[in-house]
């Protein structure tokens, strides 16, 4: 994976997946707003994200579109 790409706000959560054992599905943006995505091969663990304490440009996201296979993530107002 192109690491330069990965928004260092966001990295955290991506290391904490990687320990877990999870692993990257995709990095293809499907969707417009989107510079550059990554889809983890299973569901985030969203209890230790929030233990990470990371600033208030990152937020969690819920996708209610039944089109795409994500049902939550995080994203960086940066």
């Amino acid at each position: 994976m192109e690491n330069a790409l990965l928004c260092p706000t966001l990295r955290p959560i991506f290391e904490l997946e990687l320990a877990r054992g999870n692993e990257v599905e995709s990095t293809e943006s499907g969707w417009t707003n989107c510079a550059f995505s990554v889809v983890m091969k299973n569901r985030l663990c969203h209890d230790s994200v929030e233990e990470l304490k990371l600033p208030s440009s990152v937020r969690k996201w819920k996708n209610t579109d039944g089109h795409y296979a994500l049902e939550t993530g995080y994203f960086c107002d940066k």
